[in-house]
């Protein structure tokens, strides 16, 4: 079973690319349990950690209620519904968030994920290079720039996103599972071991733990 995955690791670069955007979204999985807390902005970004998604928007649907202008809870909304497939819903929030605070990075990195998500991928770059000239320190607008690359076939660029996006970020976890799997498919398994170990450092309970672990002991044999 081993040989099979790494046969379709190589493969499935692209599938790969939208397992993130539905459980990742630059949010490491938590390594245990958390006791929820009573805020609901709070409670929600945990919620979504553990891809409990309907939950999680509820958390932000109510946070919302008491604070209209909360642009972040309409980002992470926003994210909730772009990992449901509700992606004009998602755009609705990612522009509201617009709306409060024009110059809000997350707003803009948030329309570029419904873009990846509808193929329009010229958008979706531009929309992240906005986010990069407001913010250049913004390690999700390089992170969702390597799943473009991703998707595109662009492995090398793909990759120098991800780096970017570490260098920034040292802790993304999903940064470093993503910047794995394309070192992989350069044959650089000494590098897809360094970020994959990592990975499942931050994120031993992620939905792709076990097929990393799988892989890792392929690649160690």
């Amino acid at each position: 079973m081993r040989n099979n995955f790494m046969g379709k690791s190589l493969y499935l670069w692209g599938i790969a690319v939208s397992i993130v955007l539905v459980f990742g979204g630059g949010l490491a999985v938590s390594q245990q349990t958390q006791e929820l807390p009573e805020d609901n902005y709070a409670r929600g970004l945990i919620l979504l950690k553990q891809n409990k998604l309907q939950e999680a928007k509820q958390c932000f649907d109510l946070d919302i209620a008491q604070n209209p202008n909360h642009k972040e809870a309409y980002y992470y909304r926003g994210v909730c519904l772009v990992k449901l497939n509700l992606v004009d819903e998602a755009m609705n929030n990612f522009n509201r968030s617009l709306a409060i605070d024009p110059n809000f990075p997350l707003g803009l990195v948030g329309r570029a994920q419904v873009y990846m998500k509808k193929g329009d991928y010229e958008t979706a770059t531009q929309e992240i290079d906005k986010a990069l000239l407001i913010n250049p320190l913004s390690a999700e607008a390089y992170y969702q720039k390597g799943l473009l690359y991703g998707y595109q076939k662009n492995i090398p660029a793909a990759i120098e996103s991800f780096q970017k996006c570490l260098e920034i970020d040292p802790n993304h976890a999903y940064a470093h599972y993503q910047v794995g799997l394309a070192y992989y498919q350069v044959k650089r398994p000494d590098l897809t071991i360094v970020h994959f170990d990592r990975f499942l450092a931050l994120a031993p309970e992620a939905p792709e733990a076990e097929q990393v672990r799988n892989l890792l002991n392929a690649i160690r044999k």
